[in-house]
């Protein structure tokens, strides 16, 4: 049997016709706007953008899924640059915001399975949680007049391309790796498939799910350091809603919302389309509820074409086990 050539396979898959819609459209962009003269400013919101889609992704492909990865991004910058204006170095500073990411996934992850509640309740706990939080910070938690040496290292690129973007694009191949040829990630997929089988194969399903929560709280940590650095302030408030920039990269980018289908590639072509939209909505002076009203269709229609291709594949199998 003649192997299929990997390009064309990628281009003709769900990603690839994605990547070719992306494209079209940046081409549109470019012709129509000042997209070249923010390209920095549209590959840094990149950065993170690829970063929390990741971390939303790895919940989701549990079957699971964490609607506080916005509002925790704030708690995370106030925890993290509190310690910078108070002279801590900033290494210790990221470290204790991906240790309070940690923290908060744990804690959505740990009622999630010990007490068998949606974990999408637990989130919307957690968001509560975190909005009451801010009012009760020192400044409502705001920080101003970070040192502009931090933000220096923050706004840091080669050419036009952040540093940042780098970073992103490292932890992306990562996961690419992690979930397609380690045992954690097969265990991942098996048990976002079917839960009772995956047990029943002898994966002990709490045990990975909490651990993927801890890591989806680790990248949320990296998540909010690239948010937050190169800013001059942080005003915690403004993560509410964010997660509404992470959930659509996941969905968009083949992430099944029932999990256990979903490749991480997705994430960078989804999270392109996202950040082209913010980009879009500021250039062409649109308000931030088009770019809402954009995310909502495109999720709609990602999951509209998710079910259909699952329709498919069970017709197709009932078929074959006819014949």
């Amino acid at each position: 049997m003649k192997k299929k050539n990997p390009i064309a396979a990628f281009f003709t898959s769900r990603e690839g016709i994605l990547a070719i819609f992306v494209i079209i459209c940046f081409g549109v962009l470019c012709a129509t706007t000042n997209m070249i003269g923010s390209l920095y400013v549209f590959l840094r919101d990149l950065s993170y953008l690829i970063v929390g889609g990741l971390a939303l992704m790895m919940v989701i492909l549990l079957g699971e899924i964490d609607i506080s990865s916005g509002t925790v991004l704030g708690f995370i910058g106030f925890c993290s640059f509190t310690l910078v204006q108070k002279g801590v170095p900033l290494v210790f500073c990221v470290l204790v915001g991906i240790l309070v990411g940690m923290l908060n996934s744990l804690i959505v992850g740990f009622i999630t399975v010990r007490f068998r509640v949606p974990s999408m309740i637990v989130g919307l706990a957690m968001i509560k949680l975190h909005i009451g939080l801010f009012s009760l910070l020192p400044n409502a938690g705001y920080v101003s007049n970070i040192n502009p040496e931090v933000t220096a290292i923050g706004n840091t690129k080669i050419g036009s391309v952040p540093v940042m973007l780098f970073v992103s694009v490292i932890l992306l191949v990562f996961f690419c790796w992690l979930m397609k040829y380690t045992r954690y990630g097969r265990c991942v997929y098996a048990i976002g498939g079917s839960r009772e089988s995956a047990i029943l194969a002898g994966i002990n399903a709490d045990r990975v799910t909490l651990k993927t929560f801890l890591i989806s709280g680790a990248l949320l940590g990296v998540t909010a350091t690239m948010y937050w650095l190169p800013k001059s302030q942080v005003q915690p408030s403004s993560c509410v809603g964010m997660e509404m920039y992470f959930l659509p990269i996941a969905v968009v980018g083949g992430i099944n919302i029932m999990g256990g289908s979903g490749r991480p590639i997705g994430i960078l072509v989804a999270g392109i389309l996202i950040a082209m939209l913010q980009r879009a909505a500021y250039l062409l002076g649109l308000g931030t509820q088009w770019m809402y009203l954009s995310y909502g269709l495109i999720v709609l229609v990602a999951v509209y074409s998710m079910f259909v291709n699952i329709g498919k594949k069970k017709k197709t199998a009932g078929g074959e086990s006819n014949a």
